[in-house]
């Protein structure tokens, strides 16, 4: 069933059953869809606001162009998405523990978010902005950081050895982060 420019905010609006849905310009707002099995979904130009997707299942659902607005999204597996035309953008959400493995994430932009133990493991990130985000013992292995602004958020750790980070930015505060590896005793 096709669904096209509709709101979703009440729990008796959404469908009963997730799989095989296609949702375009459709916006959910103030669901709590967490442990929601949203499988072989297709969500294009969508946007969630103030949704609770903890442990959503997301396989093979398709996220083409979808915004998350203040969503709680924690141990989601982003790498069980189909991805094709995959396009994400986070801001003031929850991310914590989530996953994000061979996905392409040119230019997305996670602002103000908490992505905290969180793993981007053979990701394309390419010119992504991560602004004010908590980066807190996430791990980032394999990927390519090329461009991305990493300069206004904190507590981050990675392996420049093991990402590939040509002309990303990063603020002096993020230098003890780049250098973990290396057992050092930074002072100021």
């Amino acid at each position: 069933m096709e669904f096209y420019d509709q709101t979703f905010d009440q729990p008796d609006t959404i469908p009963a059953r997730w799989a095989d849905q296609e949702f375009e310009q459709c916006i959910f707002q103030k669901l709590d869809l967490s442990g929601a099995f949203i499988t072989g979904t297709s969500f294009i130009n969508c946007r969630f606001e103030d949704c609770n997707l903890t442990r959503a299942e997301l396989k093979n659902t398709k996220l083409y162009d979808v915004s998350f607005l203040r969503c709680k999204l924690p141990y989601v597996d982003f790498g069980l998405c189909n991805p094709f035309g995959f396009h994400v953008d986070f801001q003031e959400c929850q991310l914590d523990y989530a996953v994000f493995l061979n996905r392409k994430l040119k230019k997305s932009h996670f602002t103000e978010c908490s992505i905290r133990e969180a793993h981007f493991l053979k990701c394309e990130l390419t010119g992504t902005a991560f602004r004010h985000c908590n980066l807190e013992l996430t791990k980032f292995d394999d990927n390519d950081l090329s461009q991305v602004d990493f300069s206004t958020s904190y507590n981050l750790q990675l392996n420049p050895e093991t990402n590939k980070v040509k002309k990303a930015r990063f603020s002096l505060h993020n230098l003890p982060g780049l250098l973990t590896k290396y057992d050092l005793v930074i002072t100021k």
